[in-house]
Formats: structure tokens, C-alpha cells, sequence
């Protein structure tokens, strides 16, 4: 149902039937009925997004629960939400964003929740959020929704404003969810079409199956890589995506990959492109992915008089070369 990467590169996976997580070997945990309080609440997992402090969310069709690695405690009660199917997590920073329901978006910023309601002065027009995505330009957070198209949130010191933004469904159809873009702007879709929007230069058109050849007659997820190259499942396989031209196409021609209905795709932070279809969860991985290097941040020299008998543990970064002609 859902893909998401802790900071430290294990990747979960929420499914139908347990949450899967994923590092030098798989491991399962599933609903334990017998440890309520601090085991899963559901096997059926809708949504998962770990936070900048690398805890797990999970939304579930009553709730949401909060995973520290060792066990998870419940979030929130009909006290916050109005209703507790929850569909889609957004982790921005220190802020989460929560769409539930008909009930449209709730947030918990500084230890606070708000309920944004629906069809406010303030708040989206729409009752059903669809999807979410933060644009790292501006900071603005996109919203698809069920019935009423596309809405832009811009913060300030007053709190956020959301506003309707005038979408290309004329002529591309009903965008039904907006993913992240790392370079500004996010990326929005249908089976039928991939935009890239910005608040600048709004629409601009970046494939559709067509382009992508014969046999691709739905789009059925799209992310996007640190290097640019759109990932993109069909109902033909899993397709890569870049300068205007395909850069790879695995389907069920290729060993390891029974299904050509890739439903879902994630790019991670070592360059592995998964893919999930009904049967099946996998990777691939190029030949040509940027060589990443781990360095070490050395802190500030411990004076003599200091009371500390260790230095601190020191700070690991992630550095990547970036080819030359990017």
C-alpha cells in the first residue's frame, strides 16, 4: 500500500497484511491481539512516512499509531479527529499532516493539533484528500482531492492559507495524485498523464504512455530520483525515465519480475528503484547510479576543563558526487 525510508536506509513497507521492513534481510510484524497497547493495531496498513526524528507513522481505517523501532503507541482520538480513516501522512519537518476521511486535514505542529476544516475561508475545498506533496521551492504544500481538484497551501505567521489551483483537467483530465519533485515544484498525475507544476510557470507536461511505447496504456505510480529520472510503474512494467527519452524498461521479460502491473515504485537513498507488483516486491538497481561516499563531521575540539569523559558521537552525513554536466 505504501513505501517509506527510515534515515538510516531501512525501508518499510505497509501492507495488507502487516508492516514489512526491509535492511539486510526481511522481518514482518503483523497484529499481535494480545498486546494491544504496544503492538500493531491492524494488518491492514493504508499509509506509512517516518518523521525527521525517524518514527514511523502508520494510518490505519481507525487511527494512527506512531512505531519508535521497539514498539508503537497510538496517536490521537476522535478527541483530534473527527473521523479516523486515514489515507495519506505528509511529514514536513517537525509538522504532520494527516487526511482523514471526508473530514479534510489535520496537523500536529509544535505538539499542537489543528483540524484544518473543509470549505473554510482558510482551508481546502474539498472533504476528501487524495494525496499530498511539499514543494521544496516554496515550502507550499499541494493537495489532490476526490472531487475538487487541486489546492496550494501557503504558511505564514498567521498560519496557512489554501487556495484553488487552476488545473489543466480541460485538457489532460482530473490529476489524481502529486508527488514529491526534489529540485522545486512537485509532480502530478493520472493514468494518463505526468506534470511537473510550479507555482512560477504552473503546468508543464513531462510524459504520457504513449511517449513510453507500445504496450503502456496506464500509468499507475510515479516517484522521482535525487539524479532526476522519473520512475514510472505501468501496466507494462517499470519504466525509467529521463531527458525526454527512456533510460530503462523492466518487465516480466526479465528475470526476477513475474507481473508487468508495477502499482508501486520508490526510489531510495542508495539508488535502488523498488517496485511492487500484486505477486511481488523488488529492486533494481543501475550500473550507473552516482557512487555515494559516508563522511564523518568531526566536532569541535572537548576543552580540558570539560566535564565530558568521551567526546560526542559524531555526526554522519550522506555525500554523493554529482556528475559534471548536472
Amino acid at each position: 500500500m505504501d513505501i517509506s525510508e527510515s534515515h538510516d536506509g531501512m525501508i518499510a513497507f505497509a501492507t495488507t497484511n502487516g508492516l514489512s521492513l526491509y535492511d539486510s534481510g526481511w522481518a514482518t510484524i503483523q497484529k499481535e491481539p494480545w498486546n494491544y497497547d504496544t503492538g500493531l493495531q491492524d494488518d491492514f496498513i493504508q499509509t506509512i512516512e517516518f518523521d525527521d526524528k525517524n518514527y514511523l507513522w502508520l494510518g490505519f481505517s481507525a487511527g494512527v499509531q506512531k512505531y519508535d523501532g521497539i514498539s508503537f503507541t497510538r496517536v490521537g482520538t476522535d478527541e483530534f479527529f473527527s473521523t479516523m480513516n486515514i489515507h495519506e501522512i505528509l511529514c514536513d519537518n517537525d509538522t504532520i499532516w494527516i487526511a482523514n476521511g471526508y473530514s479534510g486535514l489535520n496537523h500536529l505542529s509544535e505538539g499542537k493539533w489543528n483540524w484544518i476544516r473543509p470549505f473554510t475561508e482558510d482551508g481546502p475545498g474539498a472533504y476528501y484528500i487524495s494525496s499530498m506533496a511539499k514543494d521544496h521551492a516554496t515550502g507550499n504544500i499541494i493537495l489532490t482531492t476526490r472531487l475538487h481538484g487541486i489546492w496550494e497551501g501557503v504558511s505564514d505567521e498567521q498560519g496557512i492559507i489554501f487556495s484553488y489551483v487552476s488545473g489543466p483537467g480541460e485538457q489532460y483530465g482530473k490529476m489524481t495524485t502529486v508527488v514529491d519533485y526534489p529540485f522545486g515544484g512537485v509532480i502530478l498525475f493520472n493514468k494518463n498523464i505526468i506534470l511537473h507544476y510550479s507555482e512560477s510557470a504552473g503546468f508543464t507536461r513531462i510524459t504520457d504512455p504513449a511517449a513510453l511505447g507500445y504496450g503502456v496504456t496506464r500509468i499507475n505510480d510515479v516517484a522521482v530520483t535525487e539524479d532526476g529520472i522519473f520512475i514510472i510503474g505501468t501496466n507494462n512494467g517499470l519504466y525509467g525515465y529521463g531527458n525526454n527519452e527512456i533510460v530503462a524498461h523492466i518487465n516480466r521479460n526479465i528475470t526476477g519480475i513475474t507481473s508487468n502491473e508495477v502499482t508501486k515504485v520508490f526510489p531510495d537513498s542508495k539508488g535502488r528503484w523498488w517496485f511492487i507488483t500484486k505477486g511481488e516486491a523488488g529492486y533494481y538497481f543501475s550500473d550507473n547510479i552516482t557512487e555515494k561516499i559516508p563522511v564523518t563531521m568531526v566536532n569541535e575540539p572537548i576543552p580540558d576543563n570539560s566535564n565530558l569523559s568521551e567526546p560526542p558521537t559524531p555526526i554522519r552525513v550522506a555525500v554523493h558526487y554529482v556528475s559534471d554536466h548536472l
